[in-house]
């Protein structure tokens, strides 16, 4: 037992901490433990009303209180904060509690009531985020509190609003040299008062430099401990965005770091224990949110070296200095910038492990490449954690893979590095494999999902096979082969991702082939040919495409409704709209392939762009590929008339053809999508269908609305040059451009989409609605009013693109562009009713057009005079016989009507033929074009024909169609096109 001499710290510290309830009951203070964590209530502060600000860690005795910025490294320093009190004493009256020393320890402080519960207590609730009328009124000094504010940091959200402040004091309470407390607003719910209080927002909370993470989506992110420290990283690693968490290192716990989730991470942590505990905790739990990658910056390199300059380059000497505490800030204040920081980070990577003579060596020119060419961050594509394969023979360093047991005496290189990132499987947990990246010997980053049968199926060379055509350098010799076969069936790790056929929405998240946008419950993984991919890529930044592209599109009517096609397609989803089409239509070399450029550039390059030269099994595929995205199709005379309308039919109704095995039964999934697609051709679709002596249906019609390509202005597609001479320069403007910048404008107009999607249906559907009602009018039937709805979407998606900063069109752009290409569309097509109709009522009128004297027999006067007693000459005797009578005509003397007297059969088997024969009797008399006796249905009874006068009844039955049929009816006037 210790009597005398040097106090026992570390003896009394193990103790205390093994027995550290004890420890906390002794002191009466209220307490509880979650896992590591002990939460306390502290008695020495007021204010404090609950479990949650006060943590201990079990394990290692480190203590803080979030809201007073205290805390410390052990028990014995714990006691001494809560007796205050030297250490000394505290060391004594703990070793005397577990008798290390003689003595009977006395309670550090007398036990205290519990707080109110904290529904109880929950009186008040934090306005986020704070209004901007409430910033002005921010206090400038916290009461009773010896200190000043001397700086303050901002935490924002996403948007750039703050949420809460933490400020910095100096000097602190209690002789510290510093304080930090949260500031933040809070709305009391029995009032409504709103006002400023020193306490914090509830967890989780909002890490700092949540507005520049959304702003720079595909940066890594470098995480401090502390905003000073954040700030002077930021500075230090500028390629980084650079964040923290709030109170410090035993804080972690309650910070939310869900947005870091897809992001490759790097942890700074300040040089002391308490630091490296913090850093530790903040790595769990990145991979707990399911970041790309975690790795630590080795921070005892500013111990090594120490920066300079030779002249104006930076050069690192021998002998650093770094000192207990130091974080990012300290590395500022000694003399640390990027340039230097950056050669610090490239001398620290690791060294190429040395082979001998047995072991198979990685090419030098992979070695080079690998080192020399990271990866490259495309727009859009979220990180994937690459497993651990801890425990395993196989290793893997920027070198590549190998593989060492324990009676090798040197490692055997098997292949170039080889992450992978997950087990794959589809939707119905079938379709199994691995989902493999690489670089290949240009540096370009390869991701292939290697299915398992092809792992067990000719002892894996589809696998080595596929593996090497894309890139993947492998040992020479079975043995390399061998290893890597087992390197991939070995993996056994949680990751999962599933399998996916098309593209655009799957829940919230927006799949595109680089990557998705938004959050799903697991990583989407597109399954497509690397050809896609490339079509869907990035080239440029959006304010090339904006000055390239964009923005000779305002006043330019066809190209702004093209490129607004392009933002419409992810629409379609948001409001459950139908998937359709338009079809630019005019003479060769008005720039209807331009058109369809424009539009493709929003999405991707010149190879995103397709024809109609296909399949229709090819075209599934394509528009499944497509989805919720715009499917550019030129050429419409490539595709056979004989199938273009069955192919409209089909791209309109969103659903591929259902197959048959061999065993009757269905063969596998039917292809689904939802997509909007633009095609181009010289001829109409009615005018290519007509070819091969096929009708257009007018559900095909409104599937694919035809709109001419000739803006009307005498300068082809275009209504306006801007600043080029001709229509020819203007295209090869915008083909040059539409060549060398494409895919920024989607990829931001679906981040901005993904984040306002819940919020944007009913908004949409309100201008769908208001469209409607300022270009039909209120008697237009339904197929007009479902065409007008999708000219409606682009004209919203446009104007949204707008809205958003996407095109940087002035406002109305969009909206005009497609009110013009629908009114052109509706002058084109003749009228606002029912397509169908018109064409019944058409095929008669043609009918009558073609064969009206030659099928019809003209009667004469006396015949219907001496019609009362059947006995009177024949109908005009003199006539020219009639060839295949159908009926006769009369025309009436007083009105000028002429009537055709159309026989039963004729009229149902020539006139009416491929019709339903009542509906175009109805739609005859609708229109005043049909005379009926009563009670004989839609005939007419006469006595002045032959086949009355040779009846027994004396009567005979006809249709009687007027010349009334040859009216304007319900078309639209060419004269008024102007309203």
């Amino acid at each position: 037992m210790t009597t005398a001499g040097r106090l026992p710290f570390k003896e009394v510290n193990s103790a205390a901490l093994a027995a550290l309830p004890r420890v906390l009951d002794w002191a009466g203070v209220h307490w509880q433990q979650h896992g590591h964590e002990i939460q306390m209530i502290n008695p020495t502060r007021a204010n404090d009303d609950g479990f949650g600000s006060f943590s201990i860690n079990a394990n290692s005795g480190v203590w803080a209180d979030f809201a007073s910025g205290d805390k410390g490294a052990d028990v014995v320093n714990l006691v001494a904060y809560l007796k205050s009190c030297p250490q000394g004493e505290a060391c004594k009256e703990l070793a005397r509690l577990f008798g290390i020393m003689s003595g009977k320890a006395a309670p550090a402080t007398e036990a205290v009531p519990l707080p109110p519960s904290a529904a109880a207590a929950m009186d008040s609730v934090p306005v986020l985020p704070i209004p901007a009328d409430m910033l002005g009124n921010m206090p400038r000094n916290k009461p009773k509190h010896p200190g000043k504010v001397v700086q303050v940091w901002r935490y924002n959200d996403a948007e750039g609003l703050p949420l809460v402040f933490v400020a910095r004091l100096e000097p602190g309470a209690n002789g510290r040299s510093k304080d930090y407390y949260p500031l933040s607003v809070w709305q009391d719910l029995a009032t409504g008062k709103r006002a400023w209080r020193w306490k914090n927002v509830p967890a989780p909370r909002p890490l700092y430099g949540l507005d520049r993470l959304h702003s720079r989506q595909s940066a890594p992110v470098v995480l401090c401990e502390g905003e000073k420290a954040a700030d002077a990283a930021g500075k230090l690693l500028p390629d980084h965005v650079a964040v923290c968490w709030m109170n410090g290192a035993e804080a972690v716990s309650k910070a939310d770091f869900s947005p870091l989730a897809g992001r490759d991470c790097l942890i700074w942590r300040d040089y002391d224990s308490p630091g490296e505990i913090a850093a530790n905790a903040v790595a769990g739990q990145l991979l707990k949110i399911g970041a790309a990658s975690v790795t630590h910056l080795d921070v005892a390199g500013f111990a090594t070296y120490a920066p300079s300059l030779d002249g104006t380059a930076p050069v690192l000497l021998p002998g650093g200095e770094w000192h207990e505490g130091d974080d990012a800030a300290d590395a500022i204040g000694r003399g640390w910038t990027a340039a230097h920081l950056a050669m610090l980070l490239e001398m620290n990577k690791p060294a190429a492990p040395q082979h001998s003579e047995e072991t198979t060596q990685p090419p030098a020119e992979q070695q080079a490449s690998e080192n020399a060419i990271p990866e490259k961050a495309k727009p859009g594509r979220p990180k994937r954690q690459i497993s651990s394969n801890g425990g395993s023979p196989f290793k893997i360093s920027d070198n590549g893979v190998y593989f060492k047991s324990e009676d090798m005496d040197a490692p055997l290189w098997v292949c170039s590095k080889l992450d992978i990132l997950a087990r794959t499987r589809d939707v119905n947990s079938e379709g199994w494999g691995l989902l493999v990246r690489f670089a290949d010997p240009d540096g370009s980053i390869k991701e292939w999902n290697i299915p398992s049968e092809l792992v067990a199926s000719s002892e894996g060379t589809e696998v080595i096979k596929g593996l090497l055509s894309r890139g993947l350098l492998i040992g020479s010799g079975p043995k390399a082969r061998q290893r890597l076969l087992e390197y991939l069936g070995r993996y056994d790790g949680g990751e999962r991702a599933t399998l996916v056929s098309r593209l655009g929405w799957h829940g919230n998240a927006f799949l595109l082939p680089d990557g998705q946008l938004g959050d799903s419950n697991e990583v989407l993984v597109f399954q497509a040919a690397q050809k896609q991919r490339e079509a869907m890529q990035c080239a440029g930044d959006l304010a090339a495409w904006q000055t390239g592209i964009a923005q000779y599109c305002v006043g330019n009517s066809r190209l702004a409704f093209a490129a607004s096609c392009a933002f419409a397609g992810p629409l379609l989803g948001v409001i459950g709209a139908e998937s359709g089409g338009f079809h630019f239509y005019g003479d060769s070399s008005q720039g209807k392939t331009t058109l369809l450029q424009v539009a493709g550039s929003v999405f991707g390059g010149p190879g995103y762009l397709q024809t109609w030269r296909a399949t229709d099994n090819a075209l599934e595929a394509m528009a499944s590929a497509y989805s919720d995205c715009l499917l550019p199709l030129d050429e419409i005379h490539q595709c056979d008339p004989r199938i273009i309308g069955e192919a409209v039919y089909m791209l309109g109704n969103g659903r591929g053809k259902g197959r048959a095995n061999d065993r009757g039964g269905s063969r596998g999934a039917v292809a689904e999508w939802r997509l909007l697609f633009l095609s181009s051709g010289e001829k109409t679709l009615a005018a290519h269908m007509a070819e091969a002596r096929k009708d257009m249906k007018a559900g095909m019609e409104i599937r694919m609305l035809a709109v001419q390509a000739d803006a009307g202005g005498g300068l082809g597609l275009f209504d306006t040059l801007h600043d080029k001479e001709n229509g020819k320069a203007l295209a090869d403007h915008l083909k040059a451009n539409c060549a060398s910048s494409y895919g920024t404008a989607a990829r931001a107009f679906i981040d901005r989409l993904v984040s306002e999607k819940e919020k944007l249906p009913s908004i949409i559907r309100q201008q769908l609605a208001r469209f409607g009602c300022e270009v039909l009018p209120e008697d237009a039937h339904g197929q007009a009013h479902r065409a007008a709805t999708r000219f409606a979407l682009v004209a919203v998606a446009g104007e949204l693109a707008s809205a958003w900063g996407v095109t940087g069109w002035p406002k109305g752009t969009a909206w005009k562009a497609a009110q013009q290409c629908f009114a052109d569309w509706l002058k084109a097509r003749g009228t606002t009713g029912n397509r169908e109709d018109e064409e019944i009522l058409s095929k008669i009128r043609f009918f009558l057009e073609q064969h009206g004297e030659a099928r019809f027999t003209r009667l004469s006067d006396e015949a219907i005079l001496q019609s009362v007693d059947s006995l009177g000459p024949d109908p005009d005797d003199h006539a020219p016989r009639t060839i295949s009578r159908c009926g006769y005509r009369l025309k009436d003397k007083i009105s000028g009507v002429i009537k055709y007297l159309i026989l039963p059969e004729s009229f149902r088997a020539e006139v009416c033929a491929g019709m339903d024969v009542s509906r175009a009797c109805r739609l005859l008399q609708q229109a005043g074009a049909l005379e009926v006796t009563k009670g004989a249905g839609h005939m007419l009874q006469i006595r002045y024909t032959p086949e009355a006068k040779y009846s027994k009844s004396g009567r005979a039955k006809v249709y009687c169609v007027t010349s009334a049929i040859f009216g304007d009816g319900n078309f639209i006037d060419e004269a008024s096109d102007a309203a």
